[in-house]
């Protein structure tokens, strides 16, 4: 692999030495891994080669998530941003760094008090009740017509029959 160098410009060698002693400046923007889980997501920052005091995590009443930090050795900065799911719980938010890792354990919102659900509940019920009873007309509606063409041809022959042994014992 060759080194593209400018004429007047120090050597290869020179230049490779030079890039070993002189700081550069490096951002990370590290990747975030969700796990969603019954009870809360986990969200997971690699932060390999941070301090715990070289980093700050903040979390607006929104749910967006900033985490900033900047170690001094080679003058790594680090910016993260990531908004958190709706049903997220920011007051309880938890975290934990081992050292490489940042874990971000955030519990999920319940869905409402015992009132809320049994209030939710009851409605479902009167939707469910209120859905069968019209499905209930509809297949009366639908039964009537055919119940009444039935019972017509059933009264029809059963006069037939009752005319029949009516006539029958009198005249026998």
């Amino acid at each position: 692999m060759s080194t593209c160098v400018p004429k007047g410009s120090r050597s290869a060698k020179g230049a490779a030495a030079a890039a070993e002693v002189e700081p550069r400046d490096v951002d990370l923007q590290p990747e975030v891994k969700w796990h969603d889980g019954a009870a809360g997501y986990v969200a997971r920052l690699d932060l390999a080669g941070f301090r715990k005091e070289e980093f700050r995590v903040q979390v607006d009443g929104a749910g967006r998530v900033t985490v900033r930090g900047q170690r001094p050795a080679g003058h790594v900065r680090l910016h993260s941003e990531f908004q958190l799911p709706p049903a997220a719980d920011v007051d309880r938010i938890a975290a934990r760094f081992d050292g490489a890792t940042l874990c971000l354990i955030v519990p999920k919102r319940p869905a409402g008090g015992a009132a809320e659900v049994v209030l939710e509940t009851m409605e479902d019920a009167r939707v469910a009740a209120a859905l069968e009873l019209e499905t209930e007309r509809e297949r009366a509606a639908g039964w009537d017509r055919g119940s009444a063409i039935a019972a017509a041809v059933a009264a029809f022959a059963l006069g037939v029959v009752v005319s029949h042994r009516i006539f029958s014992t009198r005249n026998g």
